[in-house]
């Protein structure tokens, strides 16, 4: 890795280290409500079935208490893998697979940026970062864009399968679970080992975000989107 290279990653994880405070911050309000939520719901529960005082304190407070504390260990474990030093190092893998020239190239780029705070989704802050001629979107995993080899851009929403029974009947169905930022690359593309590509975001706000960093610092994609996506902007 050059030392412009180098240089330029002290940088965006000084811009970043603030953005991964207030993540952080936010996961530990809501794993404090969490853990507030299972000590008083196991309370609730044994009042519920009719037990007294003596009882629930003994039996379900502690089965609340040891639940509250699970989550807490949960909490632990994770937050040592989850870190700004892997997270450096998920960038630091994405951007060797470019050659010195790219990689000087990236580093020029004049990028627009946006983060997104997927609490509950999500173990780091994602972000988003938008160039004339690359993209770069990390989401726990680096992943580079080069704009030259893309084709078309679309967008695409997410659904997932939910199965759940009403009475004896089974039921299926099919419920939002996010919004893709496609991207289809063209054939004689060498750097593209697929012909297409899904930035996954959790919703349209986020998308019209992510369209917004497009449309404003990388010309060259204004034109690829796919007709139907034109009008976003304007919904």
């Amino acid at each position: 890795m050059s030392e412009t290279l180098r240089e330029w990653l002290d940088r965006e994880f000084r811009d970043f280290e603030p953005v991964w405070k207030s993540f952080r911050g936010k996961q530990r309000r809501m794993y404090y409500i969490w853990m507030a939520a299972a000590a008083a719901g196991m309370v609730a529960l044994g009042f519920g079935a009719g037990y007294d005082l003596a009882y629930v304190l003994r039996v379900h407070l502690l089965i609340g208490i040891g639940i509250a504390a699970f989550i807490w260990l949960c909490v632990l474990l994770t937050s040592r893998a989850n870190t700004m030093k892997n997270a450096r190092k998920q960038f630091e893998k994405a951007l060797s697979i470019l050659s010195p020239s790219d990689q000087e190239a990236f580093v020029r780029q004049n990028f627009g940026r946006a983060d997104f705070l997927n609490t509950i989704e999500d173990s780091f802050p994602a972000r988003l970062l938008i160039g004339p001629d690359f993209w770069l979107y990390f989401r726990g995993v680096c992943h580079i864009y080069r704009v030259s080899d893309m084709k078309a851009l679309g967008v695409r929403e997410e659904k997932t399968r939910l199965y759940y029974k009403v009475g004896n009947t089974r039921v299926r169905q099919k419920v939002g679970a996010g919004i893709s930022l496609t991207v289809d690359y063209r054939k004689d593309a060498g750097s593209a080992k697929e012909r297409s590509e899904r930035l996954y975001l959790t919703s349209w706000e986020q998308f019209q975000t992510a369209k917004g960093l497009i449309d404003r610092h990388c010309p060259k994609a204004k034109t690829l989107w796919r007709e139907n996506e034109k009008e976003f902007d304007e919904t």
